[in-house]
């Protein structure tokens, strides 16, 4: 999507659990959806082109990630923590671990399961 900044100030978004930040009176291509769609919408000193309700719930429709992709996940240092514990907790439940090492030993668990 095509994010305007309409304001006078720097102003940043979230795009894949990341900030991007766009320089007043310009405009940035920014990868928006679910939550973070929902809240770049409520700024009213940016212009949103190319947002439909498809892309809103786009994430939610995407097929859930396997045990071994969430590893992946955690490798990626570009990830953040959160990102991945919510992947993450999405397979495990509510007995997810609370550290990063303790997730990674319960998801390799769950990816030698038949």
């Amino acid at each position: 999507m095509k994010v305007t900044n309409n304001s006078k100030a720097v102003q940043g978004v979230r795009s894949k659990g990341r900030a991007v930040f766009i320089q007043p009176g310009k405009s940035r291509d920014v990868e928006l959806e679910g939550k973070e769609l929902e809240q770049a919408k409520r700024l009213p000193f940016l212009k949103i082109e190319g947002a439909s309700s498809k892309a809103a719930s786009s994430q939610e429709s995407e097929s859930p990630k396997t045990a071994l992709e969430v590893l992946e996940m955690a490798k990626d240092q570009n990830v953040q923590f959160m990102s991945f514990k919510s992947a993450a907790k999405k397979l495990l439940g509510e007995k997810t671990p609370a550290t990063k090492d303790e997730i990674v030993a319960a998801l390799e668990d769950l990816a030698t399961q038949p």
